[in-house]
């Protein structure tokens, strides 16, 4: 807003109004005590004195007008720098709230990268207790075994041959846990926020699991004698064998271990979400 574009504004209207006033105004003769009206400058047969008055009396009129209208632009300009200002403070505060979040996400995207990168894997490799040494060992591993995969992948399409996903040669994770055993492969999970058991979300009516005893809650962690870490790996066995065959399973209920039997197939329970669960 323009506030010298304002101020022109308003002395210009001004000065035309007080100018129609002054050309308009009536011209009583001029009586003792009363109030001189300033058009009587302008009638020439009035006394020079008279003239004189009307004058001055125009020009202070005109001055407390002038008077009057500075003290609006004042408020005028009081009321647009307040609101300059607010706008101002809420500019910043908006452009800083926007540095706020965009520094945020940079620093989210470091975070990531660093804990995405080899050294960070092996850093939460040795927190989880392993020796630095089978760290980087598990990690150089890992890479290895995930260019292997897409290779084997890469030329069993090319030829024609069916990819078996549980085959550990198409598959680098069965393949990593084949080389570390169960147990270190459970301590990889856990340093990596993977789910080490399949965790029963409901059980359905008249199901395999219901008659069995399973309930919602229950972690399931083998399945006919094998450790089951994830619901994919729990899948994979239910197709192994026999279907219909008696398998045992093995769960954690509030803390307690125990066993239950079931026929080989579906189970016919949703699996819950454990942190890291895929």
């Amino acid at each position: 807003m323009n506030k010298a574009g304002i101020a022109v504004a308003i002395i210009l209207l001004t000065g035309f109004a007080v100018g129609a006033y002054i050309i308009s105004a009536p011209n009583p003769e001029p009586r003792v005590g009363s109030r001189i009206d300033p058009g009587n400058y302008f009638d020439q047969s009035a006394a020079t004195e008279e003239r004189i008055r009307a004058l001055e009396a125009a020009v202070a009129e005109e001055r407390n007008a002038r008077q009057l209208l500075e003290e609006e632009l004042q408020i005028l300009y009081a009321e647009i720098d307040e609101i300059s200002s607010e706008r101002q403070s809420r500019t910043e505060q908006l452009v800083a709230e926007r540095q706020d979040i965009g520094e945020g996400r940079r620093q989210l995207v470091a975070r990531a990268s660093a804990a995405s990168s080899a050294a960070g894997r092996i850093d939460r490799l040795i927190e989880a207790g392993f020796p630095p040494d089978r760290a980087d060992w598990i990690v150089r591993r890992e890479a290895e075994l995930q260019m292997a995969a897409m290779q084997a992948q890469f030329d069993a399409r090319r030829s024609g041959e069916p990819v078996n996903r549980f085959d550990p040669a198409f598959n680098s994770t069965a393949a990593l846990r084949a080389e570390l055993g169960d147990v270190e492969y459970e301590q990889y999970r856990e340093a990596n926020g993977q789910s080490t058991s399949v965790m029963v979300g409901s059980v359905i009516e008249s199901s395999p699991g219901q008659r069995a005893g399973l309930q919602a809650g229950d972690l399931i962690i083998r399945y006919d004698g094998t450790r089951v870490f994830s619901t994919w790996e729990l899948n994979q066995q239910t197709m192994q064998g026999e279907p219909g065959q008696s398998v045992v399973v093995d769960i954690v209920r509030d803390g307690m271990t125990m066993q239950v039997v079931l026929p080989r197939g579906p189970i016919g329970v949703s699996t819950g979400r454990l942190r890291g669960d895929r």
